[in-house]
């Protein structure tokens, strides 16, 4: 059994995600989803930072393809350049584990940024200043609390409880059935706890299929692209090994010239509606002699194998093979998985 904490924070997921779904309280979010349903809000923004952002991802998703005016935005660019498509008619629905990031301290100074008319957060810390602005506004406002035992290095449990709180919470606003979403993830849990059980021979399958690439691209779609953001995130902090993430239909506008024999790519099957794109770029890639491999349940001769779970759960399990390729470039680079030099669990300071 390991010590690394990082390794310890990854194989304590599906508990930490189990706790999360148990605690999980649509009625908090009942007055918001009656106003969102009867169109109280002129758009629900939805911000946050790094992880945090990726994570919220697929609540966008879940909200944009019923056709509510949603956007997805991080929240840098917000407090900067876009400050006004905040209006005193908006949701603002900001993600941070944290609750106290300086972007997110900065979009909570409404004479900085117009106060909208409601407010919502997925957070941990009910004790940070993100959580305690919604307890204090005075408009529409909840807390989505991710019930995570804070990680002591890169975000693991954090993550993963942000992406299913964050999609059931969206189902919530939209009047969708949340309780069989829910078991869905349940599911998702177990599946999650059994690929977790041998995850050391799943690290040393990654070191035989993937090796050390000189260079390493990764690809998504839908609600995949959390996983593809979130993977080029977790490889920088947790094994100091740069990945480039790439919406898998932009990589054919440009970046298809990195094909060839020193590139490696890891193509997400992803939602049904686009896995035969994607699978035409991963065969692609292969005849242009790249180092190319398909993760899906759906097995290929170039797989890379995740669980087999229900559409709402796969972004979770998707991460995995992510978070156990860290540990080998890790060991491969020569620091220990997940241990911060420069950064920290929190930004501080933009």
């Amino acid at each position: 059994m390991t010590n690394n904490p990082y390794i310890l924070d990854i194989l304590s997921q599906p508990d930490s995600l189990k706790v999360a779904l148990k605690n999980f309280d649509p009625s908090s979010l009942s007055q918001l989803a009656e106003a969102v349903q009867y169109g109280g809000f002129d758009r629900i923004l939805l911000t946050g930072m790094g992880g945090s952002l990726y994570a919220s991802y697929p609540a966008w998703l879940t909200l944009a393809r019923v056709g509510f005016p949603a956007i997805w935005m991080d929240t840098a660019e917000l407090i900067h350049h876009t400050r006004a498509i905040v209006s005193s008619e908006t949701l603002l629905w900001l993600f941070s584990q944290s609750g106290k990031s300086a972007e997110i301290v900065s979009a909570l100074d409404f004479e900085r940024i117009s106060e909208p008319a409601a407010l919502l957060a997925t957070v941990n810390d009910l004790e940070s200043p993100l959580a305690k602005t919604v307890d204090e506004f005075e408009g529409l406002s909840a807390n989505i609390p991710i019930h995570a035992v804070v990680e002591q290095t890169v975000s693991t449990r954090t993550y993963v409880n942000t992406l299913a709180l964050g999609q059931l919470a969206a189902l919530c606003l939209v009047g969708e059935d949340v309780e069989s979403a829910r078991n869905h993830l349940l599911q998702t849990a177990n599946a999650m706890e059994e690929y977790l059980s041998n995850w050391e021979a799943r690290v040393a399958m990654l070191r035989s299929q993937i090796g050390f690439p000189k260079r390493l691209v990764i690809l998504g779609r839908g609600n995949s692209l959390a996983s593809t953001y979130a993977g080029s995130l977790i490889l920088g902090e947790a094994s100091k090994y740069a990945a480039v993430p790439f919406q898998a239909g932009e990589f054919r506008h440009g970046p298809l010239e990195l094909a060839g024999p020193e590139l490696t790519a890891l193509v997400f099957a992803g939602p049904p509606e686009t896995r035969d794109l994607n699978m035409r770029v991963l065969k692609d890639l292969r005849g242009y002699n790249t180092n190319a491999f398909w993760i899906g349940a759906d097995k290929t001769e170039w797989q890379i194998e995740i669980p087999d779970v229900p559409l709402i759960g796969m972004p979770l399990v998707e991460i995995l093979p992510l978070q156990l390729l860290s540990i080998h470039l890790a060991r491969e680079i020569g620091v220990e998985p997940g241990h911060f030099f420069r950064t920290g669990k929190i930004t501080l300071s933009e």
